[in-house]
C-alpha cells in the first residue's frame, strides 16, 4: 500500500499542487511568526544587553531596573549622587559612573520641536570610562565637556544634523541651551526610548539640563580578580546606601533582568502575530479536508478496484494517510523555508504600522522548524482522517457502480443537520447574549467570544442546508446579465451544497473576522466623534508638551485674544481622596458646561465651586459616600480639606477624570506651576484659519506648546484606527487567499471531475468562452456567498462588541460602515473570478471528442 499511495501522489501531482500551496502558507506564516519572535527576542536583548557590558556591578533606586520611556522627574526615585563619590572610593571598584535618564526636547533647524512618535526628547549621560559606554557612534565621539551633545542617528539623519552643528536643547526650566554636536550614534531597537529623539552630554550636564536629582542606574566596574558578589557585597555596606531601598544587582543579573525584559518586550508581539497564524492554519485544514474528500470522491472505482483486488479496509484508510503524511511533510518543509522570508515582510509589516520592531537578527532555532513542520503535518494528517474514513465505507460493488463525484444531502441528513446545526446556533447565540449583558468588560468579552465561536461552528453545520438557496438568490442577478451560461453556473453551484459550503467555509471565517474588525472600528470613530462633539464642544486645545505646564502668559495672551468667546485653563493629576488616590480634574468656572460637558446623574457640573466635589458615579460606593455628604481631600502637604458632593456624572469613556473639583480647591491641594492645557471656542463669525492663526500667534515664543483642533484629534483618532484595521485586515489576508486558493482547488478538482458533462455541453453548442465564462460565475458565487455569510456574521459579533462596550461605560455607537462592507463584496467576487481563470482556460482547451472519450 506504500507503493500505492505514493504511486498515486505521482500520478495525480497536479491536483495536490494548489492544496500543497494552501499549507505551504499557512505553516510559513506559523514559522514566520516563530523566527519573527525570535529574531526581535534577540535584537532586543542585544540592544538591552548592551547596558550590561563591563558592568561588575549596578545600583538603582528602589523598585529595580527601569527599562522604560522616562518618567516624570518630580516623581521618579534616583540613587542619591554622593552615592556615586563613595562608590568610586571604594578599594577593589576600578570605576564607577552615574547613568542619567530624563526629558531633554530638542529644537530642528527652523526652530520647531522634533517629536517622535508623540515623545519630545530623551536626554542621556555619557561615562568619562568609554568601557562603561553602550552606544556605537556612526560618526564623531562621546561628549566630555559641558558644551557639547550627542544626538541619535534616527533623528540626524531626519533633521539633517551633522557633527559641528549647532543643538538647541530645552532644559528642565524651559531654557533654551545651544550645544555643539560632537557625535552621531545609535540606539537599535532599544525600546527604553520609545523611538523618541535622543540627545546625550556628560554627565554634569545632563544631570542640569533634566533636572534630575540623582542617578537611574550607577553603574560599577571591578578590579582585576574582585568577583562581582563579592563587589555588591561592598556595596551594600555603604553608610550612603543604607536605609535608601536601593537594589543592587551583579553584572550577570544585571544581564538576566535585561534579558527578562527583552522577552516582555516580545512576548506580546508573538502572542499577537501567533494567533493570526493559527487562524490561517485552521483554513488550510478547512481547505485540505475538503481537497481530500473530493479526491476520495472521484477516486470511488479505484479505491473499489483496490478493495475487490484484497485490499482491506484498514489498508484503503492507511494508504490515503499515508498520502497526506507524504504531502503534508513535503509541503511543510516547503513552508518552513518560505517563513524565513515571511518573517521579514512581518518586520515590515509591523513598521509600517507604527509598531518600530526592526531586527538586527535573523534567528532560525530548531524549535521554529519543529513546531511550524509538526503542525503542518498534524493538519494535514488530521484533515484527511474523515476522508480516509469515508473510502473505507462504501462496500467494492457500491463504489463501482456508483455515480462519481455524487454527495447530495438526504432528506434524513438535512433534518439532522438542520437541528444540530440550529441547536448549536441557538447554544452559542444564548452564550453570546450572556456575555453582552456582562458589566465587566474582560468578563464579558470572553463569554461573547466564547458564544461567537459556538455560534459559527452550528452556522458553519447549516452552510449545507442553506448554501443552494442562498446560491439561487446570488445567482438571479448574474442569470438577467449572463443568460443560460450563468444559470448553469447557479445550478452547478447549488447541486452539490456539501462541497461548497466546505469550500466556503474558509473564506467565511477570513471575512468573518475582517467585517467585525471594520464593524468595532467604525464605531469606535463614531462614538469618539459624538463624544467630542457632546460633551467636549471646544475649538482647540494647547497643551504643554514634556508633562509641563502652559505658562501664566501665554494664558493670559490667550483670554486676551478678540477671536475667541470661551477660553478656559484645566488641570489634570492625582489627589487623595478619603485614603485613596483618584484621577482629578478641574477646569476655570467659565469652562463647566461650555467646554465641559458629561452625563450627568445628580446635580450640574456647574455646581462644582470652592469647597464642593463633583464624582463619577462608580465612585461613590469606593469613596463610601453619596450626594449631599463630604470627602476628605489630603493635600501635598499633608493637610486635608473637606469637600461636599454635589454631582455625579457617567463614567462613559469620553475623557472625564473619576474626581472634579473647583481651580482654587484644586491649586490647594496639589500646588503646580500652571494648567496642563487650555481648552477654548472660537467666538462666532471668526473664521477656523483666522482664529487658530491668532492662537498660533500667541504660542509661537514657546515650542513646547502644541496647537490642537477638535479635527486635529479627529483625524489622529481616524489614522490610528486605519492603520490598526488594515493591519489586522493584512494579517487575516494571508487566511483569505489561501480560502481563495481553496475555491481555485475545488473548481480545478471539479472541472475533472466534470469533463463529460463539459464536453456534452461543448457538442450542443457551448462555445469555450461561454465554457469560461460559466465556471467563472461559478467561483464567483461561490465566493461571494463565503463573503455574505462572513458580512453577515461578522457585523453581528461586532454589534455585540460594540453593545458590550456600551453596556459597560454608558457610550458606544453601532456603525455600519456599508461602503467598505460592499468593497469587501465585490472585491471577493473578482477574487472569485481570478480564482477560476486557470481552471476554466484548463476545461476550454480540451477538445469535444477527447473529453467525451476520457474515461
Amino acid at each position: 500500500m506504500l507503493k500505492t499511495a505514493l504511486a498515486n501522489l505521482r500520478a495525480h501531482k497536479a491536483r495536490m499542487l494548489l492544496s500543497s500551496i494552501t499549507v505551504l502558507l499557512g505553516v510559513g506564516f506559523v514559522a514566520g511568526t516563530l523566527i519573527f519572535t525570535d529574531s526581535i527576542k534577540q535584537s532586543f536583548f542585544d540592544s538591552f544587553a548592551r547596558q550590561a557590558k563591563n558592568v561588575d556591578a549596578a545600583v538603582t533606586p528602589a523598585g529595580g531596573l527601569q527599562v522604560s520611556s522616562i518618567e516624570n522627574q518630580q516623581d521618579k526615585k534616583t540613587v542619591d549622587p554622593a552615592a556615586l563619590d563613595a562608590i568610586r572610593n571604594l578599594p577593589d571598584v576600578a570605576s564607577a559612573e552615574g547613568r542619567v535618564l530624563g526629558p531633554a526636547p530638542v529644537l530642528d533647524k527652523t526652530g520647531k520641536l522634533v517629536k517622535e512618535n508623540g515623545g519630545t526628547g530623551v536626554g542621556v549621560s555619557f561615562p568619562t570610562d568609554t568601557k562603561l559606554g553602550y552606544f556605537d557612534f556612526a560618526s564623531g565621539r562621546a561628549p566630555a565637556a559641558a558644551g557639547e551633545v550627542a544626538m541619535d542617528k534616527s533623528t540626524a539623519d531626519d533633521k539633517h544634523f551633522a557633527v559641528g552643528d549647532q543643538v538647541t536643547v530645552i532644559d528642565h526650566g524651559d531654557q533654551r541651551e545651544s550645544f555643539r554636536l560632537v557625535g552621531i550614534f545609535d540606539t537599535s531597537t532599544d525600546k527604553t526610548y520609545a523611538g523618541e529623539s535622543v540627545v546625550g552630554f556628560d554627565t554634569a550636564t545632563a544631570l542640569k539640563v533634566t533636572g534630575s536629582a540623582g542617578y537611574d542606574q550607577i553603574a560599577v566596574r571591578a578590579k582585576a580578580d574582585v568577583s562581582q558578589d563579592h563587589l555588591v557585597t561592598e556595596l551594600k555596606d555603604l553608610p550612603v546606601l543604607d536605609g535608601s531601598g536601593a537594589t543592587f544587582y551583579t553584572g550577570a543579573q544585571l544581564q538576566t533582568e535585561l534579558a527578562d525584559k527583552a522577552t516582555g518586550y516580545t512576548s506580546g508581539f508573538g502572542t499577537f502575530l501567533l494567533v493570526f497564524a493559527i487562524i490561517a492554519a485552521l483554513v488550510s485544514a478547512l481547505v485540505i479536508q475538503n481537497t481530500f474528500q473530493i479526491l476520495v470522491a472521484q477516486r470511488a472505482r479505484e479505491l473499489a478496484l483496490l478493495r475487490c483486488v484484497g485490499a482491506t479496509r484498514r489498508q484503503v484508510f492507511g494508504s490515503t494517510l499515508i498520502e497526506a503524511f507524504v504531502f503534508g511533510a513535503l509541503a511543510s518543509t516547503a513552508g518552513f523555508f518560505a517563513g524565513i522570508g515571511l518573517s521579514k515582510g512581518l518586520s515590515a509589516l509591523l513598521n509600517a504600522a507604527g509598531m518600530n520592531t526592526p531586527t538586527d537578527h535573523l534567528v532560525v532555532n530548531p524549535s521554529a522548524a519543529l513546531y511550524s513542520i509538526g503542525l503542518g503535518l498534524l493538519l494535514t494528517v488530521g484533515s484527511a482522517v474523515l476522508p480516509a474514513r469515508a473510502a473505507t465505507r462504501v462496500a467494492p460493488v457500491q463504489a463501482l457502480s456508483a455515480q462519481l463525484g455524487e454527495t447530495r444531502v438526504t432528506r434524513k441528513a438535512g433534518r439532522v443537520r438542520v437541528t444540530v446545526g440550529l441547536l448549536i446556533a441557538a447554544a452559542g447565540l444564548a452564550v453570546g447574549y450572556l456575555g453582552m449583558q456582562n458589566q465587566d468588560r474582560s468578563t464579558g468579552f470572553m463569554v461573547l467570544t466564547v458564544g461567537a465561536m459556538v455560534t459559527f461552528v452550528g452556522v458553519l453545520a447549516l452552510g449545507p442546508v442553506i448554501a443552494s438557496p442562498v446560491i439561487r438568490v446570488l445567482g438571479w442577478l448574474p442569470g438577467k446579465a449572463f443568460g443560460p451560461t450563468a444559470r448553469l453556473a447557479t445550478a452547478n453551484a447549488g447541486r452539490n451544497p456539501r462541497r461548497v459550503a466546505a469550500t466556503t467555509a474558509a473564506l467565511t471565517i477570513g471575512i468573518t473576522l475582517v467585517t467585525m474588525f471594520t464593524v468595532v472600528t467604525a464605531s469606535i470613530k463614531a462614538s469618539a466623534t459624538d463624544s467630542i462633539k457632546q460633551h467636549f464642544p471646544f475649538d482647540y486645545q494647547v497643551v504643554a508638551d514634556q508633562d509641563r505646564a502652559v505658562p501664566a502668559d501665554a494664558v493670559a495672551k490667550l483670554k486676551a485674544l478678540p477671536e475667541l468667546g470661551t477660553v478656559a485653563a484645566e488641570y489634570d493629576g492625582k489627589i487623595t481622596v478619603n485614603g485613596r488616590s483618584e484621577h482629578t480634574g478641574a477646569i476655570d468656572a467659565v469652562g463647566y458646561g461650555k467646554l465641559i460637558n458629561p452625563i450627568m446623574k445628580q446635580g450640574s457640573i456647574g455646581d462644582v465651586v470652592p469647597g464642593t466635589v463633583g464624582l463619577q458615579e462608580n465612585q461613590l460606593a469606593s469613596l463610601h459616600t453619596a450626594v449631599g455628604q463630604t470627602v476628605t481631600a489630603t493635600a501635598a502637604d499633608g493637610g486635608t480639606v473637606t469637600l461636599k458632593v454635589v454631582a455625579t456624572y457617567e463614567d462613559s469613556g469620553i475623557g472625564m477624570p473619576d474626581v472634579a473639583v473647583s481651580v482654587p480647591d484644586f491649586q490647594r491641594l496639589q500646588p503646580s506651576k500652571g494648567p496642563d492645557s487650555v481648552s477654548m471656542v472660537a467666538r462666532p463669525g471668526v473664521s477656523p484659519a483666522a482664529s487658530r492663526a491668532a492662537i498660533e500667534a500667541a504660542v509661537d515664543g514657546d515650542p513646547l506648546l502644541t496647537v490642537n483642533s477638535v479635527a486635529d484629534y479627529k483625524n489622529q483618532l481616524n489614522s490610528s484606527l486605519n492603520q490598526i484595521l488594515a493591519m489586522f485586515t493584512a494579517m487575516l489576508g494571508l487566511a483569505i487567499l489561501i480560502a481563495l486558493i481553496g475555491i481555485a482547488n475545488t473548481l480545478s478538482l471539479s472541472v475533472l471531475e466534470r469533463t463529460r458533462e463539459s464536453a456534452l455541453l461543448r457538442a450542443l453548442g457551448l462555445t469555450r468562452q461561454q465554457l469560461r465564462r460559466m465556471l467563472m460565475v461559478e467561483a464567483m458565487l461561490m465566493a461571494v456567498l463565503g463573503v455574505s455569510l462572513g458580512i453577515v456574521m461578522g457585523g453581528g459579533f461586532g454589534w455585540a462588541l460594540v453593545h458590550l462596550v456600551a453596556k459597560a461605560t454608558g457610550a458606544g455607537a453601532l456603525a455600519i460602515p456599508y461602503t467598505q462592507l460592499l468593497i469587501y463584496v465585490v472585491a471577493g467576487a473578482l477574487a472569485g473570478v481570478l480564482a477560476a481563470v486557470v481552471p476554466a482556460r484548463r476545461a476550454a482547451r480540451q477538445t469535444v471528442a477527447s473529453a467525451i472519450t476520457e474515461a
